[in-house]
């Protein structure tokens, strides 16, 4: 009864803080730092990865990414509502998280730059391949 009740308490503290951020940056429970690095930027990680959100963050000029931009995942438009999520863009301009997100019916999703600027998404998303539709049907995502 002690192994059960020992490795049940083991998985609830994994489950608790596999989305934690170290403070040296280090990436804990497949989540991006922006001191990591990634690769294929502005391709669509869910093609390849089991992330539940993932994308690029470009600079204003669109010419390379933006790293330090931070994502903010709430439950309603403008940053209102419950925060779900909040990652940072890594080195190669990208962010990823395997944390779990509920998408339900849409949630909405802010981008602040260096400058402090939050830009707003300002339809609903009910998925977290970012790059499936910004830089190829629509605008590329970029901060200030």
């Amino acid at each position: 009864m002690r192994k059960v009740f020992s490795i049940l308490l083991i998985g609830l503290i994994t489950v608790l803080f596999a989305c934690e951020k170290e403070d040296d940056g280090e990436e804990v429970g497949g989540q991006s730092t922006v001191s990591g690095t990634s690769h294929n930027t502005g391709k669509n990680c869910l093609s390849c990865h089991q992330f539940t959100a993932a994308g690029s963050i470009y600079n204003k000029a669109l010419s390379s990414g933006f790293p330090g931009a931070v994502i903010k995942l709430t439950t309603q438009a403008n940053g209102d509502g419950t925060v779900l999520g909040t990652f940072t863009v890594n080195k190669s301009g990208s962010f990823y998280t395997s944390c779990s997100i509920n998408y339900g019916t849409g949630i909405y999703v802010g981008v602040t730059g260096s400058s402090g600027s939050t830009k707003y998404m300002s339809s609903a998303i009910t998925t977290g391949a970012c790059n499936s539709c910004h830089g190829s049907s629509t605008s590329k995502v970029w901060a200030e």
